[in-house]
């Protein structure tokens, strides 16, 4: 008998290294794999939200009947190299023979026409939700673009409340010594919720410069490319929808010591949940409004050998 792929998707080691090669993909697959484990994908009319997954595996590998990818222009503008519209380059061939099932629309996804709504079975979004200035109005409009009975599958991460969550897209510039202990990293773990814009501006400028902590300042305080919900925040995004929670996990656990958790919850006194990197949710349309009753699913998860969460009901 033989024994299903240890790999995610199925994919051979071969084509696992040609995704990860021609498309820059990484944890996209394990992700994707999370989803499928719980949704088969075989025929479904899916609507990614904040990327784009190759034809060549969602149409050919997976068997999806169609694939809508969906990115916001203000993310490409800002964040260009990492768009997957632009890794997808060597897809092209798949694309075109697709043309009809397999789509890429530049828009955010609050404006996304209304020819769309009722079309699709899954929506699939991953490290997009942390992207998303209008949440609310967002999900609203996911909710129409699925059929009765259609899923909406999310794990995004770093959120703002993490360690991390200052979801930096710069590095450190190499005109600095990166052997210097103090210039090893822009921020301690937590240190952009932790310090004030004036403190973090100062702490950039002594142990960098000037320039360097005006690029910091705007893009941890300012730059849209986060919305800067806490964990807590997006369950309750999610609980004020008009979807049903099937599932809802905090993913990627990494503690504070107790000084830092006691100094966070000081500091922001509505919240305690800083010990997770990000969220993972399963939420539905209801086939009815008589069914829009919330539904847990208390359950881990793992994908390949890497624990994602635990459980927060």
């Amino acid at each position: 008998m033989q024994q299903p792929s240890p790999l995610p998707l199925g994919l051979n080691p071969e084509q696992l290294a040609h995704y990860q090669q021609a498309f820059n993909l990484s944890y996209h697959l394990n992700y994707l794999e999370v989803c499928r484990q719980r949704i088969p994908l075989h025929g479904l009319d899916v609507l990614e939200v904040g990327g784009a997954m190759p034809a060549s595996l969602v149409i050919d590998q997976l068997g999806c009947n169609s694939w809508t990818g969906v990115e916001a222009p203000s993310y490409d503008e800002e964040l260009g190299e990492a768009n997957q519209f632009h890794r997808n380059a060597g897809d092209r061939d798949q694309q075109q023979r697709h043309q009809g099932r397999y789509r890429h629309l530049y828009l955010n996804i609050e404006e996304i026409p209304n020819d769309h709504y009722g079309q699709y079975d899954l929506i699939f979004s991953i490290a997009c939700f942390e992207h998303i200035a209008r949440l609310p109005l967002a999900l609203e409009v996911m909710h129409r673009c699925l059929r009765p009975g259609g899923n909406l599958f999310t794990m995004h991460s770093p959120i703002w409340s993490a360690f991390d969550g200052h979801h930096l897209p710069v590095g450190i510039p190499e005109r600095f010594d990166r052997n210097d202990p103090d210039r090893k990293q822009i921020f301690a773990p937590w240190g952009h919720l932790l310090q004030t814009r004036q403190q973090t501006y100062q702490d950039i400028c002594t142990r960098f410069d000037r320039e360097f902590a005006e690029e910091i300042i705007y893009y941890t305080y300012n730059s849209n490319h986060i919305n800067r919900y806490f964990s807590e925040d997006y369950l309750s995004v999610f609980q004020a929808s008009t979807f049903a929670i099937i599932e809802h996990q905090i993913t990627f656990p990494f503690n504070a010591s107790p000084e830092v958790q006691q100094a966070l919850e000081a500091r922001y006194p509505r919240y305690s949940q800083f010990n997770n990197n990000g969220v993972l949710a399963m939420l539905q349309r209801p086939l009815s409004v008589y069914l829009a009753s919330d539904i847990a699913i208390r359950m881990p998860i793992t994908c390949g050998n890497f624990p994602l969460g635990i459980v927060i009901f």
